[in-house]
């Protein structure tokens, strides 16, 4: 179980390590694109579609790392008011409607995804690829952010960093 356990964190550090690498591209063939506009050279008709593409897998490759560390987009200001024990509940409550709408969304990607493919839709744009593999970044994304949601219960963690205090200091 441990090196399963190993293997999962390994694949969630990868994830976001390529999202990395992927940010780093997009910021290359963007300004590659614009110093060859700027030069009065015409720019690969690829690089405006490989961007937008690329933009989409490196946000679904790096959220489960940003849940893990806690660095998705959080508020509170409602919950730092209320009792220690008001707060974990609420926060508790927070996580499974989080799992839930992180599964949801896992199964509409995952159903458009094998919709796509089987009706060999293709998105056209500079490039043609199938327009299923739009959605696969959604289903791994979302579905490694339910199971990170779900670790936090499973552990007894809270949306807020470990080394935070109860009353906001």
């Amino acid at each position: 179980m441990n090196s399963l356990i190993r293997s999962y964190d390994r694949l969630i550090v990868t994830l976001a390590a390529l999202a990395g690498v992927m940010a780093a591209s997009v910021f290359v063939i963007i300004v590659v694109d614009v110093s060859m506009r700027t030069a009065g050279m015409r720019p690969p008709a690829f690089s405006s579609a490989v961007s937008e593409y690329l933009l989409l897998y490196m946000t679904m490759c790096a959220a489960p790392w940003l849940v893990r560390t806690r660095g998705h987009v959080r508020i509170d200001s409602f919950i730092s008011y209320l009792s220690d024990g008001a707060r974990r509940a609420i926060e508790r409550a927070i996580i499974v409607v989080c799992i839930l709408l992180c599964l949801a969304a896992t199964w509409f990607g995952a159903y458009f995804a094998v919709d796509f493919w089987v009706r060999g839709t293709i998105d056209i744009r500079s490039i043609e690829i199938p327009r299923s593999l739009l959605f696969v970044p959604l289903v791994l994304g979302f579905f490694l952010c339910a199971v990170e949601f779900a670790r936090f219960l499973a552990v007894g963690e809270t949306l807020r960093q470990p080394d935070e205090s109860e009353d906001g200091d």
